[in-house]
């Protein structure tokens, strides 16, 4: 096992393979329980989202205009189909008694062959300040881990958005620097992007 930042213990990674490979659809922590993205999640989304976009923007690319209903569960209902696929994982971070969607976890650019992701996050502004959002994070990371075997986990945050650098640096990734025009924002600007990574003791 490897040791982590804060000197807890790492699970072992699980070995390589190039296959799918299966995510728990179902996370429970401390505080969250993350479920895969389903049929139904639409309502409960878009309050997450319309009740933050203030906060969003311009970081998140749909807090420019808060999507439709019909589209959140298209959105929800093609997010279940990559999960299954094993290109695209989501999970949304509901408090746990499931009455609030408080935020979601995702990994994506999986590469097997490596075997990296990069990971997503973001956090309804009723619930920030609390540590949730690191709680839900180094859950999926564990996830990562074990069960993708992944030896290099990316984030990559707009320098402006300094609550989602510092969650990765209190997480233990690593600052590996700028890359300049790296995207468009919500508002359709450039904007850079800082670059962070976790890396495996050993590979």
């Amino acid at each position: 096992m490897e040791t982590a930042h804060d000197g807890s213990m790492i699970p072992a990674r699980a070995p390589y393979t190039r296959g799918v490979n299966r995510l728990p659809r179902e996370i429970v922590t401390e505080r969250t329980v993350l479920r895969s993205a389903r049929p139904g999640d639409a309502p409960a989304l878009h309050e997450a989202i319309a009740t933050s976009r203030a906060e969003f923007f311009p970081w998140l690319s749909f807090s420019a205009k808060v999507p439709q209903l019909d589209t959140l569960e298209r959105v929800s209902r093609e997010a279940g189909e990559e999960f299954d696929q094993g290109t695209f994982y989501v999970w949304r971070v509901w408090e746990p008694d499931g009455s609030t969607m408080i935020g979601t976890v995702d990994l994506h650019g999986i590469d097997r062959d490596v075997p990296k992701c990069e990971v997503g996050y973001w956090l309804r502004t009723s619930h920030t300040g609390r540590g949730l959002a690191r709680e839900a994070v180094a859950a999926v990371m564990d996830v990562a881990r074990e069960s993708l075997g992944a030896v290099r986990i990316e984030a990559r945050c707009d320098p402006r958005n300094e609550r989602s650098w510092r969650l990765a640096e209190r997480l233990g990734f690593t600052f590996e620097g700028v890359a300049r025009h790296d995207d468009r924002d919500a508002a359709g600007e450039l904007c850079d992007t800082r670059v962070y990574a976790w890396i495996a003791d050993s590979c």
